[in-house]
């Protein structure tokens, strides 16, 4: 993919202001090796990311553009997006470096050192992956690994994660899911997507989530393969003024 040069010009409730928690205990060593990093609130300035995984590369390219103009404020491009990184790399040199970019879908440490050479401020994996987890401890990158349960998100943040992404949320009862965790897990940030509509941005902030990942609802298939760029936006705006209601916690 040809990466365009730059344009001129310019957990669940219980979070500080740098984004990880005052959890100790077991939060502490992820948290000494965390300093150097980008912080959730600033790697999710909306507390929006459009997930991007299509096929269809210069349409993805063309319509994660669309979405941050349109002031998504973050976006994640999946490994199974054809030359993802570079794809990241043009996103950043068209944008002026002006967005929080990651990627997703990581399966293996060694796509750590590649996103990060790509410019990448994050890291998603799918599950629980400690190896991923010490490789962007090493590397001084953004981790959210997936979990589902609350074995799993405490493992994940054990291995690591900045932010747990609980995925996927839609199918295991969604905002009342997360809300059933906000008593034992209350101080882990959380990530919410799979399944996640823009109609249920407001009841997961609600609760103190602090990114929600928007796929489908933001980047529909059938969009993106007649190159409807008005749909992104339009998904985009939706999304964006739902999420603008429900003050920051």
């Amino acid at each position: 993919m040809h990466v365009p040069s730059p344009r001129l010009g310019r957990g669940v409730g219980g979070e500080g202001r740098d984004g990880l928690g005052e959890e100790r205990g077991i939060w502490a060593g992820y948290w000494d090796n965390q300093r150097r990093l980008r912080s959730i609130a600033e790697a999710f300035p909306t507390r929006l990311c459009g997930v991007l995984r299509t096929e269809n590369e210069a349409a993805g390219f063309q319509a994660c553009l669309t979405a941050l103009e349109a002031g998504i404020g973050t976006i994640e491009i999946t490994k199974t997006v054809p030359s993802c990184f570079e794809m990241i790399k043009g996103l950043i040199a068209t944008t002026g470096n002006r967005y929080p970019i990651g990627v997703g879908t990581v399966w293996d440490p060694g796509a750590v050192k590649e996103a990060k050479a790509a410019g990448a401020s994050f890291v998603v994996t799918p599950v629980v992956l400690p190896e991923v987890g010490q490789a962007c401890r090493e590397h001084d990158i953004l981790c959210v690994l997936g979990a589902l349960t609350p074995t799993e998100i405490y493992q994940a943040r054990l291995a690591g994660a900045a932010l747990v992404k609980v995925f996927p949320i839609g199918p295991v009862g969604g905002p009342s899911y997360v809300k059933s965790l906000s008593g034992p897990m209350g101080g882990v940030p959380i990530w919410v997507s799979g399944g996640v509509t823009i109609e249920d941005v407001p009841a997961y902030l609600s609760l103190g989530v602090k990114a929600i990942g928007l796929t489908d609802a933001l980047f529909p298939a059938e969009a993106l393969a007649r190159n409807d760029i008005e749909t992104v936006r339009q998904n985009t705006m939706r999304a964006v003024q739902a999420a603008a209601g429900v003050p920051a916690s």
